[in-house]
């Protein structure tokens, strides 16, 4: 069966798709209907569904 969902193109970067990717399959979820989560999430919010700040930690850093 088909969907009627038209399909949209997005680039990521391979490292990032690998390595999200393996914790979603974790989580049971696909790649796909994580970002549906996260494009609800912007809708819901109003914007980004987390605090963007310069100069914040970033990958664990202290």
């Amino acid at each position: 069966m088909a969907s009627k969902i038209p399909a949209t193109t997005i680039r990521i970067e391979p490292e990032v798709r690998e390595r999200a990717g393996e914790i979603l399959d974790e989580l049971g979820i696909t790649m796909s209907g994580a970002i549906n989560i996260f494009l609800r999430a912007v809708i819901r919010e109003g914007g980004l569904p987390f605090d963007m700040k310069v100069g914040s930690k970033a990958d664990g850093e202290e």
